[in-house]
């Protein structure tokens, strides 16, 4: 369970965040939309142990965070935007940088996101779709219960994309989180809920409510 409660955040003197609320329960996949630049990446740094807020809570699990920083890494697996992976190493190289190969769940992982035939690839030499893959697999090396994406498919190509999609939609089967910033139709019609950003507040649609009609209304 994910526990969010008045979250504020400020850069300057400019407001960022403005009293964000959400929860999420275990199986749930929830996207976060809005404009560029509107604080989707802010929130999941925050989420991610990136960035403090100013004021407000988060709870995983009943815990924390906030006050005991280990929690992140405990209960998180966070994959940004840019790229988190050393261009210079190879896929191996890089699983072990991250922890990857120390996981109970390392077999798996290769296997869940075809790893095991390009280990001694040097990252610089892989396609986007293939850093992609590495980065959602470098961000399980504990097997958390919760995945933060900021716009996990941005500017790959529909295999890739599909491949990852439904990888994800099995993560929830076995009762993980997902919470995601996207800009993608096909990854925000398939969340459990949409939160929409707008001016730093979100507002929350669900079931027959999330449809990008109703979406780019709030946008305008």
């Amino acid at each position: 369970m994910i526990e969010v409660a008045h979250i504020y955040k400020k850069y300057g003197r400019k407001e960022i965040l403005k009293d964000i609320n959400f929860r999420a329960k275990s199986g749930e996949c929830v996207s976060i939309v809005g404009r560029n630049g509107c604080g989707k990446t802010t929130l999941i740094k925050i989420l991610a142990g990136i960035l403090k807020p100013e004021k407000g809570s988060i709870l995983y699990y009943e815990k924390d965070p906030l006050h005991k920083k280990s929690l992140f890494r405990k209960y998180c697996g966070y994959v940004p935007q840019e790229t988190p992976l050393i261009e210079e190493l190879s896929v191996k190289d890089n699983l072990r940088l991250w922890g990857v190969g120390r996981s109970d769940q390392y077999e798996r992982i290769l296997d869940d996101f075809q790893l095991r035939d390009i280990l001694k690839m040097r990252v610089s030499k892989m396609s986007g779709g293939m850093k992609r893959r590495l980065g959602i697999a470098c961000a399980l090396a504990e097997w958390p219960p919760i995945l933060l994406l900021d716009e996990p498919t941005t500017s790959l190509d529909i295999y890739y994309k599909e491949s990852i999609q439904a990888w994800l939609l099995e993560y929830q089967k076995m009762g993980g989180i997902v919470v995601m910033t996207t800009h993608d139709e096909s990854e925000i019609l398939q969340s459990d809920r949409c939160l929409v950003m707008v001016d730093g507040r979100l507002t929350e649609l669900s079931g027959e409510d999330v449809t990008m009609q109703n979406i780019r209304g709030f946008l305008k």
